[in-house]
């Protein structure tokens, strides 16, 4: 059912894989190296006025932290849909196991909502998350059962971590329990697939409702839901690492208004017809998915490079990275032109050869731009003031939430500005048609099809050369077209215009000297290179300044192209004297590549998925929730077959 691949994408959430620091007592290797003491889920399962089954979900969930600074928190996923049906899910809170208030917020893609508990602080030993959520249409009816059946996971099978203890107790309101069946209630254990059974009791006479519970039961029923309840409790003990417990509890039909899940789409294709779109899946979706790519990468704007030697006006190196695509290098242009600009100063130390030798101190919070605050803010915090100073090294390796957010951030707001536009969304619905249909033909061809298909029979050898290459196309579609990677976003012709623009700026950068020289028409009297927005050092007025000052205004662009080292190298050729010690350690910092990595890293942290541990099983492919035509009550389900479930991680 629910083997969950996902590569989630990431930004908010993935800020959170920072990885855990070395300490005396142990080193992590991951942020899911702990385990779950216990899970005890109450589910209060109720008919809505209009027949509608909802559901409100109470998980009290006890990590188990080593101790040693390695977690912050947990990260629970919770399905938005499960076998093609909406369950409108809400998070409703979640506190610590004595209901006090903890720090928490929720995430969601198309598939899931991901609650995520702490701060930046690191917990150990044994911490209690309670998390209520409230679904609807959690019951479905199954043609196979005939019967209305709440089918539903209480632990899924995407974790990486075992629970010594696992508790489920499924409270029917009154009205929903008269419409039981008797003897149609299972739990199921184990991976995906087992049919290995575990203890489930009930139904028995439930007990008073809690206040909060009954209140929300009232609201959507109309009536006292706890009149007549009834409770079935599943337990099961020590459940392992992607590991599940499932109930599958019957009602006679028509106790809910319960939708039907629907059957898998139908492939009505004749024989004849199914190796011509195996090549399209294929082959045709290889050509297309390179078109859309070099499409989405051009350049709106055609107007011819022209060679710049001065920064843009009023567009930041941190748009123009969004604008180049490259945000893993953002943060280090964006903190060289602030540094060229005497707004922080990078001092070093050591052998000046690893991260560690450097730190970037905060000079000058005055005249800053929007873009400029926002590196500011995402160096030294929101409270940043002159003098505060940041190890490159400690925020290479433990990067604040801020820092990642700020890199994923980069592409959306060069959309926000104007600069990018999303990715058409037809684009990905052609992709998924190439892929899966490629898949769905593949397996026609070779296990539903006998005979070669006439048309392709009558052509002898070459139809069976045909037809082979038709296997192979429809394979291709489905294993290959997915690591085609495509831009999220596409440039605009206002983001055109800038990127020709950069372009320029590429061109006066790569240069012969002489050349470069007459393209600035002598940077000594062109009063753009004299005007620049700093005096060169502590020297403004020394033979060559002007020149240095141009190229240096320059070097935050060298970085966003990657030949910093090269311009840096220019730089020191046209000195008129020997740098100051900020200039030397900005120089240092650079060609030792720290600067860059320790940027590098942060964007390589923006695009992680939010937890690592889920199935041992992934895959390129991800599946959005949990697929089932047929029920368990009966005793034919089995372990994640159900709906709910979703996945648990760290932090």
């Amino acid at each position: 059912m629910k083997t969950l691949s996902r590569a989630l994408a990431t930004l908010g959430i993935a800020t959170t894989l920072a990885l855990a620091a070395p300490s005396a007592a142990a080193v992590a290797s991951s942020v899911d190296d702990f385990s779950y003491d216990s899970l005890a889920a109450d589910y209060w399962l109720v008919r809505a006025v209009d027949g509608t089954s909802v559901l409100y979900t109470t998980e009290t969930i006890v990590a188990r932290f080593p101790e040693f600074d390695q977690n912050k928190g947990i990260i629970r996923w919770i399905p938005k849909s499960d076998s093609g049906i909406a369950h409108d899910t809400r998070v409703v809170n979640v506190t610590g196991g004595g209901g006090e208030p903890i720090p928490w917020w929720t995430e969601q893609d198309d598939d899931w909502i991901y609650v995520l508990t702490g701060d930046d602080s690191y917990v150990r030993g044994a911490q209690t998350y309670v998390i209520s959520y409230a679904m609807s249409d959690v019951v479905l009816r199954y043609d196979d059962t005939a019967a209305d059946e709440f089918y539903w996971d209480v632990v899924g099978a995407d974790h990486a971590q075992p629970f010594a203890a696992v508790s489920g107790r499924i409270h029917v309101a009154g009205d929903a329990a008269d419409g039981l069946m008797a003897g149609r209630a299972s739990c199921y254990r184990g991976k995906v697939g087992s049919t290995d059974r575990c203890a489930l009791a009930g139904p028995e006479p439930d007990a008073l409702w809690p206040a909060d519970v009954a209140a929300w039961a009232l609201s959507v029923s109309g009536r006292v839901a706890a009149d007549g309840a009834v409770v079935f409790t599943a337990t099961d003990d020590a459940v392992g690492a992607n590991e599940g417990v499932t109930v599958a509890i019957g009602f006679a039909q028509r106790t809910f208004a319960a939708p039907t899940p629907p059957p898998p789409p139908p492939y009505p294709w004749w024989e004849w017809i199914a190796p011509g779109l195996a090549l399209i899946a294929g082959f045709g979706g290889l050509i297309f998915l390179l078109t859309m790519k070099a499409f989405l990468r051009r350049n709106p704007d055609a107007s011819p490079v022209i060679v710049q030697y001065t920064p843009p006006v009023d567009e930041s190196p941190t748009l123009s990275a969004g604008v180049l695509g490259v945000p893993a290098r953002a943060l280090a242009a964006h903190v060289v032109d602030l540094a060229v600009r005497d707004k922080v100063e990078i001092t070093a130390s050591g052998d000046r050869e690893d991260a560690d030798d450097f730190s970037v101190v905060l000079r000058d919070d005055t005249g800053l731009e929007h873009d400029d605050r926002r590196i500011v803010t995402t160096l030294y915090g929101k409270d940043a003031a002159p003098g505060d100073r940041v190890d490159l090294g400690v925020f290479a390796r433990k990067p604040p939430v801020r820092a990642v957010t700020y890199v994923r951030r980069i592409d959306a707001a060069t959309v926000e500005r104007g600069y990018r536009s999303e990715r058409p969304a037809w684009i990905g619905t052609v992709r998924g048609a190439l892929q899966f249909g490629g898949l769905v033909v593949a397996v026609i061809l070779l296990f539903f099809t006998t005979d070669l298909p006439s048309v392709l029979s009558d052509l002898g050898t070459l139809g069976t050369w045909i037809n082979v290459l038709a296997i192979v196309s429809a394979f291709v579609s489905f294993i290959v077209l997915p690591f085609i990677g495509l831009p999220q976003t596409t440039l605009t012709v206002a983001g055109g215009r800038h990127k020709t623009y950069l372009e320029g700026i590429r061109e006066y950068l790569q240069l012969a000297e002489e050349d470069r020289l007459r393209a600035a028409q002598s940077p000594r009297t062109a009063d753009l290179v004299s005007g620049g927005r700093r005096p060169f050092s502590d020297q403004p007025n020394s033979p060559g300044a002007d020149v240095v000052n141009l190229y240096e205004r320059l070097l935050p662009y060298a970085v966003l192209f990657g030949i910093e080292r090269e311009w840096i190298e220019v730089i020191r050729a046209v000195q008129p004297v020997a740098p100051p010690p900020s200039r030397l350690a900005l120089f240092d910092s650079m060609t030792s590549d720290s600067l860059s990595n320790a940027s590098s890293s942060i964007g390589h942290l923006a695009v992680t998925p939010v937890s690592s541990g889920s199935s041992s099983s992934s895959s390129s492919s991800s599946f959005s929730s949990s697929w089932s035509s047929s029920g368990g009550s009966s005793g034919g389900g089995s372990s994640g077959g159900g709906g709910g479930g979703g996945g648990f991680g760290g932090r």
